[in-house]
């Protein structure tokens, strides 16, 4: 599955918006993290980066409170134009936008209408957990063409998110999504979240949490945290502790992240694939009350401080498949070993 990246007349330079950052360590400043405007990028190489597809998973397509009852939303994830919208009972609804009659967009001016969205150039009516169209409501014909439906993706609302289920071959789920009890707790805060998008893909941002050197040298911490962590693996669950578990990390797929410091915060990650070059990346954080009302705030900065350092990384390298590494760095290819499950081969990818 390798990808191998253009080697052709260069592409015209990107538009560099900061100076290159010095490095050994990066600086952190979490307004990058925030504003791409402020980000260096001096990659030109065209062709994809990364040789393998969009992963297989439960992502995050929309926060429950954006999504009003009724209203339909335009969004672009796993590389498709969607419809997101709310039905009359309530439930969010995911299906590919493109009506399957003319190819109308469901998401311009489309109309919600009980469980399904009507198209706004013909009325055709899709239902929203199947994608089977359940009315063309100018025929005389009592029969829908079994042809007429849109590829609609089970969601499920947990945690205070809308999340959607990607597989490229049409799979159920094979894990679920779980709830985070800190987010329904009344002596937990309310989250703190942000989210913002990095040119780069979820295996090598989850490969991070692997990579104890660069610690060192992309943050500045005194030594290399070597041999501080154990995970074990089971199928989609990884679960990684250290310091005695004072520290917490249980990833779910590629796109769901829970980081817990029992009695000072827990931290939801959640990373969703644009397309195969780029990521929505939402991070929430809740403390206990008791540490006072700015306490998930301070936090979730330092975090954000912290990745605005891995960022120029991300978006200016290449994935190296075959990577000369150190015995000390066996980590990574565990990591990258428990994350092909996750991909199916693009010549099964249903339409």
């Amino acid at each position: 599955m390798a990808i191998t990246e253009s080697r052709g007349p260069a592409a015209p330079a990107p538009p560099v918006s900061a100076p290159v950052p010095p490095g050994l360590p990066m600086p952190a400043d979490k307004e990058i993290t925030l504003d791409p405007a402020r980000r260096t990028v001096v990659r030109r190489t065209r062709g994809r980066r990364f040789p393998f597809p969009i992963p297989n998973g439960w992502f995050i397509v929309s926060p429950s409170d954006a999504l009003r009852p009724g209203e339909v939303l335009p969004v672009y994830y796993f590389g498709r134009e969607l419809a997101l919208f709310r039905t009359g009972s309530g439930a969010a609804r995911l299906v590919d936008a493109y009506c399957a009659h003319l190819g109308a967009n469901l998401a311009v001016g489309g109309r919600v209408d009980g469980e399904g969205i009507r198209c706004p150039f013909h009325g055709w009516c899709y239902d929203g957990g199947s994608g089977r169209c359940t009315d063309i409501p100018y025929t005389d014909s009592p029969k829908v063409p079994s042809r007429a439906r849109v590829r609609a993706f089970p969601t499920v609302e947990r945690n205070r998110m809308v999340w959607a289920w990607h597989h490229l071959e049409g799979g159920e789920p094979f894990y679920e999504v779980p709830e985070v009890p800190e987010f329904s707790d009344p002596e937990w805060s309310e989250p703190y979240t942000r989210d913002f998008v990095i040119a780069t893909c979820c295996q090598e941002m989850a490969e991070n949490n692997h990579d104890f050197a660069h610690f060192q040298y992309v943050h500045g911490t005194p030594d290399i945290p070597w041999d501080t962590e154990q995970f074990v693996t089971d199928q989609p669950y990884k679960r990684t502790e250290a310091g005695g578990g004072t520290f917490v990390r249980e990833s779910f797929g590629l796109g769901l992240g829970v980081l817990r410091t029992p009695g000072a915060f827990t931290f939801l990650s959640s990373t969703t694939p644009i397309d195969e070059e780029h990521v929505h990346v939402r991070w929430s954080w809740v403390t206990p009350r008791s540490l006072g009302p700015d306490a998930a705030r301070d936090i979730g900065d330092r975090f954000l401080a912290g990745v605005s350092q891995d960022i120029p990384i991300w978006e200016n390298k290449r994935f190296v498949e075959r990577p000369v590494l150190t015995k000390e760095e066996t980590g990574i290819l565990a990591h990258r070993k428990w994350a092909q499950q996750f991909y199916s081969d693009p010549a099964k990818a249903i339409d």
